[in-house]
């Protein structure tokens, strides 16, 4: 299963679209789950209200992840492959994909630890791109927050040995040719 997250907020948004070039032209086979986040509740970990800190902290201590806030790492956990798109805001990634990948990164159901303290996946997946547009120009790779985050979490607690960015920089630029630009990102 190919488990594309969305975290797209706008309509027509050239990342989507960008991202939907790129699974029409992956041809992936196999089962496509969309989970698309702005029609989602999600919280981010907090002291009261839904996602209690607290809660989360008990589940991870006792194994019962049956609160409804670990079904995403569940299924993300179960992805063979998965596909993050995400515009490029303020040098980092939309609030809401921060609360998902919060919740997505729970120890015992992505990750665990060894008895070395080493981090040790428990996701399946063996692919992860992530799908970016800017209207501006590209960041220096230090200034990147948003692939970078992602790139962190999946080779330190996901171990996942294919990391791909696919990324259109430039699109509200002087003269820019959008769909060339689009085009040329993948």
């Amino acid at each position: 299963m190919l488990l594309f997250v969305n975290a797209c907020l706008r309509e027509n948004s050239r990342t989507e679209r960008l991202a939907r070039m790129w699974l029409e032209r992956r041809a992936y086979e196999g089962e496509l789950c969309t989970v698309t986040l702005s029609e989602l509740d999600i919280d981010p970990l907090e002291a009261t209200g839904p996602n209690t800190i607290d809660a989360y902290l008990a589940a991870v201590a006792s194994g019962a992840y049956d609160h409804p806030m670990f079904e995403h790492a569940k299924a993300f956990a179960q992805a063979d492959e998965i596909m993050i798109a995400a515009p490029f805001w303020n040098y980092g990634l939309p609030a809401l994909l921060n609360c998902y990948l919060e919740l997505v990164c729970t120890q015992g159901l992505t990750f665990d630890v060894d008895e070395t303290g080493a981090y040790m996946s428990l996701c399946k997946a063996r692919r992860l791109t992530f799908v970016s547009t800017a209207g501006g120009a590209a960041p220096d790779p230090s200034d990147d927050h948003a692939f970078g985050k992602v790139r962190t979490l999946a080779t330190r607690f996901w171990h996942i040995p294919r990391i791909e960015y696919v990324a259109a920089w430039g699109l509200d630029g002087p003269g820019a040719d959008v769909e060339a630009l689009l085009a040329n990102a993948l």
